[in-house]
This record gives structure tokens, C-alpha cells and sequence, in this order.
């Protein structure tokens, strides 16, 4: 997945022993990124440690995350609208407050079945 840099990187910690997020003004600023009017869809890398990233997904209805696979277990909860998530075995769709998890290497997609706050956990394998 791409993240679009959309924060200015001097001003954005990725890592530290606390950090706090309001995942509402997230989004909100998702949305008003031009990447939002261009691409239908945008992200941000919320934290950044050695084995485990979190990145805020917005998507537009219609708008998708064409087949990709990480190399870790990934998490995908839905917070605000409905995405399907397409694996070569089944197509689930998730709501609000759903959740859907993928081990590592497993192909999948994305579409947003409505404007859609996705956040993404991808646990990264350690070397």
C-alpha cells in the first residue's frame, strides 16, 4: 500500500514510547489533503516501529486498493463506513467496527463500499 506524504516529516513523530491519536481529526485531515480530491483516497502513517506499523486509511465510495500482500499478519478494522476485502478464497464485507485479519504474504483487495476510515496493522517480520 501506498502512504501519500501528506505531514510535514519534522513535525509528525512515528515512534516514541506514548503516542495520542483523535482518529476523527485524522480523517478529517485525510479529507482535506488534495491526494482526496485526486486519487479518491488517501493514508497516513500513524506509527512506525520496527515491527509493527499502523497507517489510517480514507477511501472514497468506489475508490480501492488494487491486489497487494505485506510481509506480515495484518489487521483491518473498519472505523467509519464499509469496504470489501477480496482474497483469492472469499470476498467479506466489513462494517463499522468490523475487523478482519490476514496472515503474511495473502494477496488481497480493497474497495470502499462507502466513504470509509480504515486502520491498517501490519506486523513487520523481524529479520
Amino acid at each position: 500500500m501506498h502512504v501519500y506524504k501528506r505531514y510535514d516529516s519534522g513535525k509528525r513523530r512515528l515512534a516514541g514510547p506514548q503516542l495520542f491519536f483523535n482518529l476523527d481529526e485524522e480523517f478529517t485531515q485525510l479529507k482535506e489533503d488534495p491526494e482526496w480530491s485526486a486519487r479518491h483516497r488517501n493514508a497516513v502513517t500513524l506509527l512506525k516501529e520496527p515491527h509493527l506499523s499502523v497507517v489510517l486509511v480514507g477511501l472514497q465510495k468506489g475508490a480501492a486498493l488494487s491486489k497487494h500482500k505485506a510481509q506480515g499478519p495484518v489487521t483491518i478494522c473498519v472505523l467509519i463506513g464499509a469496504v470489501c476485502v477480496k482474497t483469492e478464497h472469499e470476498s467479506r464485507t466489513l462494517h463499522s467496527h468490523g475487523m478482519l485479519s490476514l496472515e503474511k504474504d495473502i494477496p488481497h483487495e480493497v474497495e470502499a463500499l462507502e466513504e470509509s476510515a480504515v486502520l491498517v496493522t501490519i506486523a513487520e517480520p523481524k529479520p
